[in-house]
């Protein structure tokens, strides 16, 4: 009976099987980065996967650290400034609507703040300041100065 099978075959029904196994585990675990991939609004990149990044063995910076963790920690920054000005701009819009009082609002935007340390202590923090200055603008009866944002960043 097992002669009648030949390795083609044999290696071909392997091939088929591992195949369809990937696809099962990518569309089950993985659809959604698929699909963004697939669309479009995903870029793929090597960068993405820092245990990867780790074992191909980068050059190391002038202070000693390698590149990758320093790039690494770079784009987690960018990542959570993006996703701060996102909360910020939501947070703005709402207490537009809502007609929060000041106190309330500052309480919110205290509460945001703190949900983000690593912009706190990153170059980015006075950018950060000056555009809740300038969405609490739009506000008519809620003004925040850079320096109030810096307290509430402090305390």
């Amino acid at each position: 009976m097992l002669t009648n099978i030949s390795w083609v075959n044999y290696l071909l029904v392997i091939v088929l099987l591992t195949a369809s196994w990937y696809l099962f585990v990518g569309f089950r675990f993985y659809f959604t980065e698929l699909k963004d991939l697939i669309t479009g609004k995903k870029k793929f990149s090597i960068r993405s996967f820092p245990q990867v990044q780790s074992k191909v063995g980068y050059l190391e910076s002038p202070n000693g650290i390698p590149s990758a963790i320093n790039e690494t920690q770079t784009d987690q920054t960018f990542q959570d400034v993006e996703d701060l000005v996102e909360k910020l701009k939501n947070l703005v819009a709402d207490a537009l609507q809502r007609k929060l009082p000041k106190k309330e609002f500052m309480y919110y935007l205290s509460l945001v703040l703190h949900e983000f340390p690593t912009v706190k202590n990153s170059p980015f923090r006075s950018s950060i300041c000056e555009l809740v200055a300038s969405e609490c603008d739009k506000l008519e009866m809620i003004h925040v100065t850079q320096q109030e944002v810096h307290v509430l960043w402090d305390a």
